[in-house]
């Protein structure tokens, strides 16, 4: 949206500076672009007209890090012209990725459209407060190299986020499967998770390749409206990948206190400490005697 000088938009710009000022360098390189941008240079000469100075950059290479460094206050009482060139920037910049980032550019005006026709419809499964989901669990679900085999199941790793009232998932997957040819399996996805008709949705696309994964969650506890986390989501998904015939798996997600990057993902059979009665009874698994 334009800049209008609101509260709420010096807090969005302060915590996207935030966000670059963990990369080293990031805001000297933010700096330079902004200098060099033909959208932003244009913005600044229709403010000043004939005062506008050719030669002279629009911000100064410590100016970002200042606002960053001496906290919101500091970036609030900051001149609203130089603000404005560095949030609209940050809306428009694939090189910058920040929660500004906006690549409305990128979707068919179609779409746009669509989405404003029945705005009102779309934005009811982003309602439900779903922040209770937020931590890493361990995904389990048939091995979808072996299909017909009912005694290898796949762990993989999976992590939802919640900012700004929206929650989204992560999902890897990074082994080799020895019981399949010594297959190499990386699959990163991500994607929404909405809360439609009663459900906790999962939908997502292939960060590595082009895929589609669809998850929808027929049981959770606790309840998304308790004070406690949710530690268990089980029901049924289906990936859709590279025109095979496809296959309906359930699946069962467990949380962890393990770090999301430290759980080991793979193959593994039902004899594996991870896998409780309960989630092999979820999967359709044979406990082992």
């Amino acid at each position: 949206m334009p800049w209008i000088e609101t509260d709420e938009q010096n807090r969005l710009l302060f915590e996207a500076l935030t966000q670059l000022a963990a990369e080293k360098g990031a805001l000297e390189r933010l700096t330079g672009a902004i200098n060099a941008d033909k959208r932003a240079l244009a913005t600044d000469l229709a403010r000043r007209g004939d005062k506008h100075q050719a030669n002279k950059a629009l911000l100064d290479p410590s100016t970002l890090d200042r606002w960053q460094k001496e906290g919101l206050a500091r970036l609030t009482n900051a001149q609203p012209h130089k603000k404005r060139l560095v949030y609209e920037f940050l809306e428009r910049s694939p090189d910058f990725r920040t929660d500004l980032y906006r690549p409305e550019g990128q979707l068919p005006p179609g779409f746009l459209a669509y989405i404003a026709e029945h705005g009102a419809r779309m934005v009811q499964p982003f309602v439900k407060d779903l922040s209770k989901l937020d931590g890493a669990f361990e995904l389990f679900r048939p091995a979808w190299t072996t299909p017909a085999r009912r005694n290898r199941v796949l762990v993989s790793r999976l992590l939802f986020t919640t900012s700004r009232g929206f929650t989204r998932f992560r999902e890897e997957q990074d082994y080799i499967d020895t019981g399949y040819h010594d297959m190499r399996v990386q699959e990163t996805d991500e994607g929404a998770v909405l809360f439609v008709a009663g459900s906790i949705i999962l939908f997502g696309f292939g960060v590595n390749a082009e895929r589609v994964k669809l998850f929808v969650t027929e049981s959770w506890y606790d309840s998304l409206d308790s004070p406690s986390p949710v530690m268990m989501l089980s029901g049924t998904m289906i990936g859709v990948s590279g025109g095979t015939h496809q296959r309906a798996y359930p699946f069962r997600a467990v949380r962890t206190k393990k770090p999301f990057s430290n759980i080991e993902t793979g193959i593994v059979d039902p004899s594996d400490t991870r896998l409780t009665p309960q989630t092999l009874l979820a999967l359709g698994i044979e406990i082992p005697a």
